[in-house]
């Protein structure tokens, strides 16, 4: 585990939590390891990159796109049209090579893909580990495919707020239509992503337990990813978000009069554009109006919540196992280049690899242990208390209009009691047709006791 900052103020959560001292100590092997930050700019002796490229190679080398379409996804996590195109989107702005010996760009891609869905270096295809792919390789393909991936004309292109309001009218309205919510435009949260430990100003990157990169993220109904902000080091959400320009947009939307919400968590301030839960608010308090605003908020910010989960669980090189060895900028263009290659999964509608029991509860325990506790003290904007307020009674009267259209069960339990006498009949008519059933009934009630009540077993077909 990483070390503690020399501050005396400095307080353990991992020690008042066994479950959580438990968890981390499970990756402590990986942790304790002196690993030097490792950045892309880095580069080794091309004596090694040409005794590489003269390595024999079989004759019976596989090629990649000579597998079969479930392995091919399973290893690269898109398919192979999916990733033909983007190997010739990434031409153009591929950065420039000065190596003596140059690999294809499908290779690159390829190496890189693989490095992202696994966090390994060492390429495997198929359950087998390729001999000929070096961790050298695949440092290098890495750092050129995610340079060219971080490129303004690729990030604008799949990772993009909605500016129009035809666009963002479309969201409004999936996200009314699932969640009952009207006026929002994404859910947003933040993740962390394990680093080295940085050089200079460490601090800055660390939150209790560990250095990681802080990112935010704002997805919509569909779980695709809006924005995207991974240059936050130990900064709050609120800071985060207050230096982000979809701040600007949203408070602009706002006062011309096109509201338009985010839904944050409880680490978020109440705003007139981002709804956050109301404190002190559970799911044992008596039904009101605030508690089923706090319904509904949960089930809606979960969809952030969810896309994180599927971003880590497709791409590992972002789970706490990995990326210990790279710089936070190097980090940072990673985080982007997998929210880039999430969105085109998701559009696609790939099948997501889920993770294990141990990832899924190590990721849960170290996000807690990363993010602060919310601040009692906080004082929310009056304005944005008196924005949710007012959305408080607009859900709590559709609410009260929903319940009242809605058809009473009394007529449906009034039904089933008059229908419930004519089964009987039915069923022992039946019974008496078909000599077949009677061994059934005579073993299920050897001493012939209520013979003529109807029988009482759920699985008995009804007629």
């Amino acid at each position: 585990m990483a070390g503690k900052p020399p501050d005396e103020t400095y307080i353990s959560v991992v020690d008042e939590e066994p479950e959580f001292f438990a968890l981390l100590k499970w990756d402590s092997a990986q942790t304790q390891k002196p690993q030097e930050p490792r950045s892309f700019e880095r580069a080794k002796s091309p004596e090694k990159l040409c005794s590489l490229s003269c390595m024999p190679t079989s004759k019976d080398e596989l090629d990649p796109f000579d597998l079969s379409d479930s392995t091919f996804i399973e290893t690269y996590r898109l398919t192979k049209d999916l990733a033909r195109s983007l190997c010739e989107e990434l031409t153009p702005v591929m950065p420039e090579s000065n190596k003596s010996v140059e690999f294809s760009i499908e290779t690159k891609v390829l190496a890189t893909l693989s490095f992202y869905a696994t966090g390994k270096y060492q390429k495997s295809i198929g359950g087998k580990t390729d001999p000929s792919t070096t961790q050298y390789f695949v440092s290098t393909a890495v750092a050129q495919v995610t340079e060219a991936m971080n490129h303004t004309s690729i990030v604008k292109k799949y990772i993009h707020f909605p500016h129009l309001r035809a666009e963002r009218d479309l969201i409004k309205s999936r996200f009314l239509f699932k969640y009952k919510i009207p006026n929002v435009v994404g859910c947003i949260d933040c993740m962390h992503v394990p680093i080295a430990k940085p050089d200079d100003d460490h601090k800055r990157h660390f939150n209790k337990s560990y250095h990681s990169k802080k990112a935010q993220i704002i997805c919509d109904s569909e779980l695709n990813i809006v924005s995207v902000d991974a240059a936050g080091g130990s900064l709050s959400h609120d800071a985060i978000l207050n230096r982000h320009a979809v701040k600007n947009d949203l408070q602009s939307l706002n006062y011309a009069r096109d509201v338009c919400w985010l839904v944050g968590g409880p680490h978020y301030t109440q705003m007139p554009y981002i709804m956050t839960p109301i404190p002190k608010v559970t799911k044992k308090s008596p039904i009101s109006p605030e508690k089923h605003y706090t319904t509904l908020h949960s089930q809606t910010h979960a969809i952030v919540l969810e896309t994180i989960k599927q971003l880590k669980s497709r791409w590992k090189c972002l789970q706490a196992t990995c990326n210990k060895q790279f710089d936070p900028d190097t980090v940072a263009k990673i985080i982007t280049a997998c929210c880039i290659l999430h969105n085109i999964c998701n559009k696609r509608g790939l099948t997501v690899p889920q993770m294990t029991q141990a990832e899924e509860r190590l990721e849960l325990m170290k996000q807690k242990v990363a993010n602060a506790p919310v601040s009692k003290k906080r004082v929310e904007d009056p304005k944005g208390v008196e924005t949710r307020m007012s959305l408080i009674e607009i859900l709590w009267q559709e609410r009260s209009v929903s319940n009242e259209s809605a058809p009473k069960k009394r007529n449906v339990k009034r039904d089933r009691v008059v229908e419930a006498p004519q089964q009987p009949v039915n069923q022992m008519h039946y019974l008496h047709e078909d000599p077949s059933k009677r061994a059934r009934i005579m073993m299920n009630n050897p001493y012939h006791l209520g013979v003529g009540m109807a029988p009482t077993w759920g699985h008995y077909p009804q007629h």
